[in-house]
């Protein structure tokens, strides 16, 4: 899935947003800048974009010498969402179908992304989700429960933070619906963009509803070459994935049965035209897609 020319410019932009997150010194804006285009003149349009992303994060840290840049966004994002939870468990578990208002839910937090807009505020996050959670699913709910009632052991591949107090009310209905199951879920392995890490989900206490590893690397998504050896091990023994946020979407989708024999299913919104013509959907849909594989 070589990238688009809105992933270009999309890049581009974020290499520069990133950058002035890390410091003020608009010398290493520059630098940053100049060396993320010559990055997307030569990888752009021949490599992913979750790829070229990797790299253009790895000139960031490197130039700039911090080694997370969206630190504080990160902390305030899942501080908001914190401060709804217990508003939104409960309007899980008053619906006439709690599980698809979870999985509506989730979806929803993939909305909330620093990396794509930086003028997030306490308001315009709210707002977001509870417009979100008003749309249509883009697929089948009754096929997601199949999905899960069919899975013994899941891993719940986490995308970015605030999104992630969503994924946590989305496990707990899993595990009501269907205690049995064995989730683990799986953050990024380092710093990478707003992407959630194991620091992030202590924060709101994800460890206390299911196991949580990480992917031992710094990609954006999911690149199975550079996975750590933990991650290898749970993915052997899964039988179903549960994939959240475009950058996961991107890269699994890049891998056939033999690499990735397990049942996926794939919750995001479809938030840039790429994707959104890639996976056949429109601009802004809550998307619900299962692989149909095991």
């Amino acid at each position: 899935m070589p990238a688009s020319l809105d992933c270009i410019l999309c890049l581009s932009r974020q290499s520069l947003e990133a950058a002035r997150l890390a410091t003020d010194d608009e010398t290493k804006h520059a630098a940053v800048l100049k060396q993320a285009l010559q990055l997307v003149q030569k990888k752009g349009f021949t490599t992913i974009p979750p790829l070229v992303a990797q790299d253009i994060q790895r000139i960031i840290r490197r130039e700039t010498g911090s080694d997370d840049p969206y630190i504080v966004q990160k902390q305030q994002a899942n501080e908001l969402m914190l401060s709804v939870r217990d508003s939104l468990r409960q309007r899980i578990r008053q619906s006439e179908q709690p599980l698809e208002t979870a999985v509506q839910l989730a979806i929803a937090g993939n909305s909330v992304d620093c990396a794509l807009r930086s003028d997030w505020n306490e308001e315009l996050i709210l707002n977001t989700v509870k417009t979100a959670m008003k749309q249509p699913l883009n697929g089948n709910i009754n096929e997601f429960i199949q999905f899960v009632s069919n899975a013994k052991k899941m891993l719940y591949l986490l995308d970015n933070c605030g999104e992630i107090v969503c994924d946590q009310l989305l496990i707990e209905e899993i595990q009501r619906t269907f205690p049995a199951l064995q989730i683990t879920a799986v953050v990024r392995g380092m710093p990478v963009l707003n992407d959630a890490t194991k620091k992030e989900a202590e924060q709101i206490g994800l460890p206390l509803t299911v196991p949580v590893i990480d992917n031992g690397n710094d990609a954006v998504g999911t690149i199975l070459e550079q996975c750590g050896a933990e991650f290898q091990e749970h993915l052997r023994n899964a039988d179903s994935i549960l994939s959240k946020g475009l950058a996961n979407y991107e890269t699994l989708v890049e891998y056939d049965s033999a690499k990735v024999p397990q049942a996926v299913c794939y919750l995001f919104k479809a938030k840039c035209p790429f994707i959104a013509r890639f996976a056949g959907v429109g601009l802004g849909d809550a998307v619900l897609r299962l692989s149909g594989r095991a």
